[in-house]
């Protein structure tokens, strides 16, 4: 009754429409981009992205590619990634860590033939919570090798799950909707 007596029913409802649009303002899938040294190709289609990388020579050092994607409404974003590659085969380490710093993989040095060594396929799962729309996210991936074989190849692929509105937007359109009804009540009466 409170609400009822602070607004209108047609403000209450231009409210419903503005809360519910907020929740359905994730656009679709979230296309992402890779940047470093080297020859580098992303494609996205249907909520999954394939980023790839290949170095040759490598030099003899760690290599790093990052991995982009910018929200595109207030949300948590869940992924399930599967990252490959092949590295070489002597003292050959591979690595996947979350733009926010969470380590995925963490592999090596290892020797033939001990992953990552003549090559690897890692996979998992990770979601990004808490991100603002026009928020920068993603991973940093790559790794290195002390072979005469001196390459890096590597392929992320990403797909996403789900993107969930943020609680307070969920409990906006709750609000909103418990409004709407008594409101209807209230006039009915």
């Amino acid at each position: 009754m409170f609400v009822t007596q602070l607004f209108r029913p047609s403000q209450l409802a231009a409210a419903a429409v503005l809360a519910l649009a907020s929740v359905c303002a994730h656009a679709g899938p979230i296309s992402f981009t890779i940047a470093g040294p080297g020859t580098t190709s992303a494609t996205s289609s249907g909520g999954v992205s394939t980023l790839s990388y290949a170095l040759n020579p490598a030099g003899f050092g760690t290599q790093t590619w990052q991995v982009q994607g910018i929200a595109d409404a207030a949300g948590d974003y869940s992924f399930n990634w599967d990252y490959s590659g092949f590295h070489a085969y002597f003292s050959v380490t591979a690595f996947l860590n979350t733009s926010s710093g969470q380590t995925l993989v963490n592999a090596g040095p290892n020797n033939c033939c001990t992953t990552p060594s003549a090559g690897f396929n890692y996979t998992g799962s990770y979601t990004f919570t808490g991100l603002q729309a026009g928020d920068t996210f993603g991973f940093n991936l790559g790794g290195g090798n002390f072979d005469s074989n001196n390459q890096l190849n590597g392929t992320l692929t990403l797909t996403q799950t789900s993107q969930v509105p943020e609680p307070g937007t969920l409990a906006l359109v709750g609000l909103t909707l418990a409004g709407l009804a008594a409101a209807g009540r209230r006039k009915k009466a």
